[in-house]
């Protein structure tokens, strides 16, 4: 009966850490995926920063002196936002995959206590079976004692 609890208590372990580690691996996964589209555009913006840098000398006009740093400036101001926005998608991405992750380990624990409780019943009705045997077995015997006599 040790044996049988230090195994499911080994198994719920092993089932808790493959869980966790599927779950660790998606949110690795969406969070990449999700970051993909961010990495290209702070490489749009580093071009950009990149060409203002080598056409400053060039540009004489005013407004264009004026007009990139404003458009760097919003460049630099959505990427914030989108970066925010993928954040905020990502941690409640991640809060899912948790609760779904509990809700599992819930049901697996439910599924061992099940799977205990049926072992117990098991065990009992073994024990009546060998007690209903023994008294079966003495009545035999003593009929046949009675018949001897």
């Amino acid at each position: 009966m040790e044996k049988d609890t230090e195994f499911k208590e080994r198994a719920k372990a092993a089932e808790k850490a493959k869980i966790e580690r599927m779950a660790s691996e998606k949110v690795e996964e969406e969070i990449a995926t999700e970051l993909a589209p961010l990495k290209d555009q702070l490489k749009e913006i580093q071009s950009t920063l990149k060409n203002y840098g080598t056409n400053d000398l060039e540009m004489n006009n005013q407004f264009s002196e004026v007009l990139q740093p404003y458009q760097l400036l919003q460049q630099m101001q959505n990427f914030s936002y989108q970066a925010q926005q993928q954040q905020q998608k990502t941690f409640q991405q991640l809060q899912q995959s948790i609760q779904q992750t509990a809700q599992m380990l819930s049901s697996v624990e439910q599924s061992l206590q099940s799977m205990n409780m049926l072992n117990q019943i098991t065990g009992q009705l073994n024990q009546s079976q060998q007690a209903l045997q023994q008294q079966v077995q003495g009545q035999q015997s003593g009929k046949q004692d009675s018949s001897r006599q």
